[in-house]
């Protein structure tokens, strides 16, 4: 193998291996009296790194902040991993013998903690054979793999859109985790991929994005899909292989898409689609139920109006 190939390779191992925003070594008890909150099922340990639930383990602490990921939750406390939790989320029976810190305002207390990454602005790296458009910018932590086109006026690697409540104010999250664009990825003009929070955004081998599609942070695109025009992918979305998705779609936050689905152009997604379904319309559903509903409103608009028509004709 080549050694300018070698030393690609071992950056990729590199970037695929660093998952989480190291910090100053900390006890987690002085962590929780510095912030706010409290402890359920304390115990004394030292916080390493700030971790995604999918990654944590001994050092770790993670944010569990949806119900969805109850079950991530789960294995990183049985891995060892402090949970930084959201107040609604205190019953959950998955994290009864956790070690919690209950926040009411757990964001914002993420947001301060990330304030303490220590996570250095490195320049992007580029791969072989890529081509990058005029206007287009990539920013500090974006890694490209080989053979990537990025059109004109394309921002990679800017900070996503999160804020926080707290203390009466409302702040930024950092944006820290950066962005992975594997080999192969089109993205088109104007087109936006935002830097992940914790960890990075990815775009996954062979992935084509049209003009002006947004990719929220902490989005997972898998290998292979294609995204039509003006299309909006909110934050933390996990799309699956060869997805296809028509132009002017919106995907809500945490929807997972399964492999093979097709999305029609301007639908909205809030919910997640099985693999291999096609969807369409809004609220997002099997394109046949769309269609079916679509004509029964037809029908029946069309008979309310020729009711009021013969109503009419009838006065006359």
């Amino acid at each position: 193998m080549h050694p300018d190939v070698q030393q690609r390779c071992r950056r990729w191992r590199a970037a695929e291996e660093v998952i989480g925003i190291p910090i100053t070594p900390c006890s987690f008890l002085e962590l929780v009296d510095r912030f706010g909150g409290v402890v359920h099922n304390g115990r004394a340990g030292i916080v390493r790194r700030i971790s995604s639930l999918e990654h944590a383990g001994e050092g770790d602490l993670a944010p569990f902040f949806s119900a969805r990921y109850a079950d991530h939750a789960r294995l990183a406390s049985e891995h060892g991993a402090f949970l930084l939790v959201s107040g609604d989320l205190e019953s959950r029976v998955e994290i009864d013998e956790a070690t919690k810190w209950l926040h009411p305002n757990a964001a914002w207390a993420l947001a301060e903690l990330l304030d303490l990454g220590q996570v250095p602005e490195t320049p992007p790296v580029i791969g072989e054979g890529c081509h990058i458009g005029q206007g287009a910018v990539v920013l500090p932590r974006v890694r490209l793999g080989a053979r990537v086109r990025i059109g004109p006026g394309a921002v990679i690697g800017a900070p996503g859109f999160g804020f926080a409540r707290g203390n009466g104010v409302v702040r930024d999250v950092p944006q820290l985790g950066g962005v992975v664009i594997e080999d192969d990825v089109h993205i088109g003009a104007l087109s936006t991929i935002a830097s992940g929070t914790i960890g990075p955004t990815v775009l996954r081998r062979g992935v084509k994005l049209d003009a002006q599609v947004h990719v929220g942070h902490n989005c997972e695109i898998g290998e292979g899909t294609i995204v039509a025009a003006q299309t909006g992918i909110a934050g933390s979305v996990r799309v699956g292989r060869g997805v296809l998705m028509g132009g002017q779609v919106g995907i809500a936050d945490h929807v997972c898409i399964g492999d093979g689905a097709r999305i029609a152009a301007k639908s909205g997604v809030i919910a997640d689609v099985a693999a291999g379904v096609t969807v369409a319309g809004y609220p997002a559903v099997e394109r046949w139920r769309w269609l079916r509903g679509l004509a029964e409103t037809y029908r029946r608009a069309a008979r309310r109006t020729g009711a009021r028509e013969a109503g009419v004709r009838l006065k006359f």
